[in-house]
């Protein structure tokens, strides 16, 4: 097996349906889980034996055990009736030890597979002359192999570490925007679809995004991601990937001329850097399946709404409002928009858009602090959160 380089794993993204990007990540994690459980009850790794036999008298009489001879035993209480293992149980390898009362051990001779008909199993014990009472008899225990159920349904996660750029910032990493703007409502529920490395998805749903901003500095973001239905691999996927537009000049944020508006109405003249987040809770919806359990109908959501959206704007600057105390209950608010600019470069064909995108938060502060610190400034930081939905 061959350990791939990170520059031989990239990642694919692209909204159902339209012509997707490579990213430009500095890293990406696909994970995969489910909630099992075990379908266990409270005896059911307990063993009782009715009677020594294939069950002709129902009548229990201790017999002395030979070291490593195979006989028969019906399982249940004494006097009867039989009772099967439980099927809870899936497997009970040969060779499994029973614990008796007084350190009494006998063993299974043979694989068990618990069906909730059979009564009758194979034990042995692996020294002689000894034998179980009446009361012994009833309180072995032993630890089988049981089986699981599901709790949930099996969900993965996409999370990536990236750099903003004109491939990107207006499609799958936004949140609240629209793959087809004629859509309505304008709610936005489309999937992403895409690759990483070879593995590929197709059920994919963009649930946080956020980014910062600060002076003479690009802008580095992360997104995190639902996904949900197969994970194919496919050594094809990145036959692409050298002659992608990935490796072409593109135009990414800046801090030098990206702007916060709106910063006066949080006490702050002088904004020094930024921060931009979204959250939004995806609700999954699955169909129960009604034929073969390897159909996927119910195994992929029939569709994965959003329910409630948050945003998140912060800054750091030279002050803070202290009026915030005083606004009673309803808080104080403020509106912020995020401008966010490239190099602004003249006479080039890479960076010189200007602006790329804004971002707005309009809400109220949630929280403010001042700090500083020895050769160093007071600094002030204001967060603003809006409920979007």
């Amino acid at each position: 097996m061959t350990f791939l380089p990170y520059e031989d794993v990239p990642l694919y993204l692209a909204v159902n349906g339209h012509t997707g990007e490579y990213i430009f990540a500095e890293s990406a994690q696909l994970s995969v889980s489910q909630a099992l459980s075990a379908n266990r009850h409270m005896d059911d790794q307990v063993l009782q034996i009715c009677e020594y036999g294939l069950g002709a008298s129902m009548n229990y009489a201790p017999i002395n055990f030979a070291a490593n001879v195979d006989f028969p035993v019906v399982l249940g209480p004494i006097d009867g009736p039989p009772k099967p293992l439980a099927t809870s149980i899936n497997k009970i390898p040969s060779g499994t030890k029973i614990t008796f009362p007084n350190e009494k051990h006998l063993f299974f001779s043979n694989d068990v597979f618990p069906n909730g008909q059979e009564y009758i199993v194979s034990l042995k014990a692996h020294s002689g002359g000894w034998n179980l009472s009446s009361d012994e008899s009833q309180s072995g225990y032993f630890e089988p192999i049981f089986d699981y159920s599901t709790q949930a349904p099996v969900e993965g996660s996409l999370s990536v570490n990236f750099y903003v750029n004109t491939g990107n910032l207006n499609s799958f990493f936004n949140i609240t925007g629209l793959s087809n703007p004629s859509q309505y409502p304008p709610i936005d529920e489309e999937k992403i679809t895409g690759h990483l490395g070879d593995f590929r998805f197709s059920d994919a749903y963009l649930t946080d995004f956020n980014f910062s901003l600060s002076p003479n500095s690009i802008s580095q973001a992360s997104a995190s991601f639902k996904v949900y239905g197969e994970l194919i691999h496919d050594s094809s996927a990145t036959t692409a990937y050298f002659s992608s537009s990935l490796y072409q000049q593109q135009s990414v944020p800046h801090g030098k001329y990206s702007q916060i508006l709106g910063s006066q109405d949080a006490g702050m003249n002088h904004p020094i850097s930024f921060s931009y987040a979204i959250s939004v809770d995806r609700k999954p919806r699955y169909s129960t399946p009604t034929g073969s359990s390897f159909e996927s109908q119910g195994l992929v959501p029939d569709r994965v709404s959003k329910s409630s959206t948050k945003i998140t704007m912060s800054m750091q600057g030279e002050n803070l409002d202290p009026n915030i105390l005083i606004n009673g209950f309803d808080g104080k608010r403020a509106n912020l928009t995020a401008v966010v600019k490239d190099l602004s470069y003249a006479g080039f064909e890479d960076n010189s858009n200007g602006t790329l995108h804004t971002f707005n938060c309009s809400g109220v502060i949630d929280s403010q602090s001042l700090s500083v610190g020895s050769a160093g400034y007071l600094n002030g930081s204001v967060s603003v959160s809006q409920l979007l939905r």
